[in-house]
């Protein structure tokens, strides 16, 4: 408690001290003006950047990743923020390049002063280093192996980590015996997924098909699916978007070689289905999230969020929305364990040091203080069913263990 004090003068300077300390923060000092002393942080505001490819090769399947972070900024700011501040962005297109990705960094840190990134790209590498030696935050996808090594960085799964068996489990119980990789050859990310996923079925006992490359408009999908028809494989596991999955798929039946298990990476979209229909028919993606059919209160929230924020997702059912919605949440999560007047070592230390974290429902709840860089090891599955109208729960949990190198 503040002593009274008779004396004027020294009542005045204790009233101008403490005017002047009245708006400082737990985690961070203010300036003169009421904002506090961290870049992106105002008195109304926190000013964050997003980076993703919205062109280039793999922005297919990443285009939507802005509404999963609009609808979950939308419902925060509708409360009024963070302690008082609401959350603004300005976001960058990275092209799914390193390169690109470096220069959309640096932009946004040094000319545009954000507070911290959330990354919804393959490419992060390219600006990890330079955002782990200015100590900026980042949330995000977690589809490089550079998210394992930065403190800095942050995600609710790792997928490019130690291999689990997990994957390898499921498509055994499917029947499957021998897998071939099929992937669009564009960055080290793909490539360190796909040999998970190849160790994955490995230690389940599957022998390897060998890995096929295919980027459509530069590979023919027939002569594509005429290496993975003469690789022997009955499952084929898939890292590519959508439409190229769907041409091979197409060949590979038109030979007689459709395969017992088809597993995708991505396309857990209830508008692939209108727009492809029966030719996904069977293909099964692993979520380390709930899926959407299980229903429950988390999922009804992220819906009504995206049909409020996001409009223009006709089907908020959608993977990658629904992913970038989590990294959102876990950027927001930052802020609040930072306190009242966030500092970027703030945020990381306080979201390093929660031990609970499940996105309110929408995960299995994970221990981020003790879990960077340790691979999700239990998983979902879901399947389309036979005539390509709908998703169907084939396995609501499914869990595995690390592979001992």
């Amino acid at each position: 408690m503040r002593r009274r004090h008779t004396h004027l003068r020294l009542a005045t300077a204790v009233f101008i001290l403490t005017a002047a300390t009245a708006s400082g923060c737990a985690n961070g000092a203010a300036g003169a003006s009421g904002d506090c002393n961290a870049p992106g942080v105002t008195k109304n505001e926190i000013r964050i950047g997003i980076v993703y490819p919205d062109t280039g090769a793999v922005s297919g399947p990443l285009q939507a990743a802005r509404a999963g972070i609009d609808a979950r900024l939308g419902e925060i700011n509708a409360k009024g923020g963070v302690n008082g501040r609401k959350i603004v962005y300005q976001w960058r297109d990275d092209q799914g390049t390193p390169e690109a990705n470096a220069i959309a960094a640096r932009d946004l840190v040094e000319h545009q002063k954000v507070f911290g990134l959330i990354e919804s790209t393959i490419a992060a590498s390219g600006s990890a280093q330079y955002l782990s030696d200015q100590g900026v935050p980042v949330t995000g996808l977690a589809a490089e192996g550079i998210w394992s090594k930065y403190r800095n960085m942050f995600s609710f799964s790792y997928t490019t980590g130690t291999a689990v068996d997990t994957y390898g489990m499921f498509v055994k119980s499917r029947g499957g015996s021998r897998s071939v990789l099929l992937q669009t050859a564009l960055s080290g990310g793909v490539s360190d997924v796909g040999t998970k996923l190849v160790q994955s079925m490995a230690a389940a006992g599957l022998s390897d098909g060998g890995t096929v490359s295919y980027t459509p408009g530069a590979d023919s999908p027939t002569a594509v699916a005429q290496r993975i028809a003469a690789s022997g494989a009955d499952t084929l596991l898939a890292i590519t978007d959508t439409d190229a999955l769907v041409q091979v798929l197409a060949q590979l039946r038109s030979f007689g070689h459709a395969p017992k298990v088809v597993m995708a990476v991505n396309g857990y979209d209830a508008a692939l289905l209108k727009r492809y229909g029966v030719g996904m028919a069977g293909v099964t993606v692993p979520l380390f999230y709930r899926p959407f059919e299980s229903g429950g209160p988390a999922i009804a929230a992220y819906v009504a969020a995206m049909s409020r924020y996001s409009p223009q997702i006709d089907q908020p059912q959608q993977d990658i929305p629904l992913q970038s919605y989590i990294h959102t949440d876990m950027f927001i999560r930052g802020l609040e364990e930072a306190g009242d007047c966030p500092t970027r070592q703030g945020f990381i230390d306080g979201l390093r040091s929660v031990t609970n974290y499940d996105a309110e429902g929408l995960i299995q709840p994970i221990d981020i203080a003790h879990g960077l860089g340790r691979q999700t090891t239990c998983y979902a599955f879901v399947q389309v069913n036979n005539a390509g109208t709908a998703f169907d729960v084939v396995k609501e949990q499914l869990c595995g263990k690390e592979i001992t190198p």
